[in-house]
């Protein structure tokens, strides 16, 4: 009969999440691989979207940040954020909302 040991109820519910890649040795017990776990802990799930809506809430945002801020925003958000503004318009989402987000990066980081 083999024994095996019982595994702390916290690290069981991190396994069953899929955050730790568990390896079940010759003798029972189980060990988990730290790599796998600092990894999982390390990229925070990042949700993004592709389509024209959100175009429209980023260039929302970028006008909020414009209007409520005392200083013009700085030159290479501007121009991002009419590039991003004329690629979501003609259809180029990706491209738009990759420049629409870098403008409101950098506008935020002006803030600071």
């Amino acid at each position: 009969m083999m024994r095996t040991r019982p595994v702390p109820f916290g690290m069981a519910l991190l396994a069953g999440l899929g955050l730790f890649a568990m390896d079940v040795t010759p003798r029972g017990s189980t060990r988990f691989d730290l790599a796998t776990v600092a990894h999982a802990q390390s990229h925070d799930p990042v949700v993004t979207s592709d389509t024209p809506e959100y175009c429209g809430v980023l260039m929302d945002r970028i006008t909020d940040i414009t209007r409520t801020t005392a200083m013009p925003p700085p030159t290479e958000a501007a121009v991002l954020s009419e590039e991003g503004e004329r690629m979501c318009v003609h259809g180029q989402t990706r491209g738009g909302i990759l420049r629409l987000r870098r403008a409101l990066a950098i506008m935020r980081h002006a803030e600071d």
